[in-house]
């Protein structure tokens, strides 16, 4: 569930003024009608603690508005993190999406967080999402293991003290082995256009600052999962966990500290993320970044339709980006990037002398035709077939004249390519309509 910053700053303040919300002490001893030295002097003393503890909510009060002027300020400061001179909003028909046609142009990397307290599942949707989408899973917290059991490893003391007792590895070598190991997996991976699922990262403000500082030149935040879960069930998996696991921070002493340091320094960081969203959709009617809470303490198959969902929501952008460009060729016959964008099973159904879009895509004998979409919509088939339908009406460009409408469905698949149509089917509307 997601809270505005004064609502989950709210019930910060409402927990720590707990301990001054019942005067009973004072309120019985007043109606008292026997009233002793001693209990004067005991309603003195009650009422200085009043004073102090009002004092103390005081100081608590401020430093929650400290806390939550803090995050608008680092979110004003992280604008470029969304890389809004890469992914502009667009339209087709009637949906909205976020064009990512630029990402490819510069070469820059799709990135999610996966964020969430230890043990939230992170670790075990993230497998789903492997086996379902075509994404490439960078584990910050898997990255920082493995470097620190490196002979050669210079950081691999430091970064073993940090994991222990629950502090967070210094920004600059996490995000070193994070640019190192994306470099390394899109050159071995055999799918375009991959989302990279950055686990575990960013967990505090200096993380926040440092990939803005140096990562919107290769990748583009799309957005963050973040695994919202209870203390005490994060607790029951960690012991779960401990009997298996062989890490030396699975036990309740470094779960603590670590779920904690997660309250206290990521989520400040998730509620600066949020308001970069509230930014955007305020000022353009879209956003670039979408964060994404999901109920970690459900079943793991619960958990799962909701990344799902969540999952979806960031690939129609490529399908739908790629699905207008596809039309936009057909329409400036740009027969290569109409090849581009097709399987290439797709395209060896074409004959040597006319090719696939000469022959099936254009209406014979007409030129200068303009199309208008209607009524578009989009069905996921699991995390790498996507169909785009829409009513199409084609018109001469000159007359206005209709010369055909149809309803077409194109079907999308992810592959080597990255999104590419492998078929289309189009129905008169006016069977349609029978």
């Amino acid at each position: 569930m997601r809270f505005p910053i004064s609502s989950s700053l709210l019930l910060l303040v409402q927990s720590r003024g707990q301990a001054f919300s019942h005067p009973f002490a004072t309120q019985a001893c007043l109606a008292s009608s026997s009233f002793s030295t001693s209990s004067t002097a005991f309603v003195h003393r009650n009422s200085d603690n009043k004073s102090r503890n009002l004092s103390s909510l005081k100081a608590t009060i401020d430093d929650v508005s400290s806390l939550e002027s803090q995050i608008k300020q680092e979110a004003l400061a992280s604008l470029d993190i969304s890389s809004p001179s890469t992914l502009a909003k667009s339209t087709f028909a009637n949906l909205d999406y976020i064009n990512t046609q630029k990402l490819i142009e510069k070469k820059q990397h799709r990135v999610l967080f996966i964020l969430g307290g230890p043990g939230a599942g992170k670790g075990t949707q993230s497998e789903n999402i492997l086996q379902e989408y075509k994404c490439i899973h960078l584990s910050v917290g898997e990255l920082l293991r493995q470097e620190r059991t490196r002979k050669d490893s210079k950081h691999a003391q430091l970064i073993e003290e940090c994991l222990v007792k629950g502090q967070i590895v210094p920004v600059e070598i996490s995000l070193q082995l994070v640019k190192n190991a994306m470099a390394d997996s899109s050159q071995e991976y055999g799918y375009g256009a991959p989302i990279f699922l950055v686990d575990g990262f960013p967990r505090n403000f200096d993380n926040l600052q440092g990939w803005t500082r140096e990562m919107p030149s290769d990748a583009a935040v799309l957005g963050s999962l973040v695994y919202d879960c209870p203390i005490e069930i994060l607790e029951q998996r960690i012991l779960a966990r401990a009997e298996t696991s062989g890490r030396s921070d699975d036990n309740l002493e470094s779960a603590r500290k670590r779920f904690d340091t997660f309250q206290q320094q990521t989520m400040p960081v998730v509620q600066a993320l949020e308001e970069i969203e509230k930014y955007e959709l305020d000022k353009e009617g879209v956003s670039r970044i979408v964060i994404q809470h999901i109920h970690g303490e459900r079943t793991v198959e619960q958990v799962w339709e909701e990344t799902q969902d969540a999952m979806n929501a960031y690939v129609r952008n490529d399908v739908l980006t790629n699905n207008a460009r596809l039309l936009q060729a057909v329409e400036d016959k740009d027969e290569d990037t109409y090849s581009a964008l097709c399987s290439d099973e797709f395209l060896s159904a074409q004959e040597d002398d006319h090719s696939l879009m000469h022959e099936y895509e254009t209406i014979h004998g007409k030129d200068n035709l303009v199309s208008m979409f209607l009524n578009a919509s989009i069905e996921h088939q699991g995390g790498t077939k996507v169909v785009v339908t829409y009513e199409r009406v084609l018109k001469d460009e000159q007359s206005g004249e209709v010369v055909a409408d149809f309803k077409e469905s194109r079907v999308w698949s992810h592959e080597a390519k990255g999104w590419v149509c492998i078929h289309f089917v189009r129905t008169p509307l006016e069977e349609e309509e029978h």
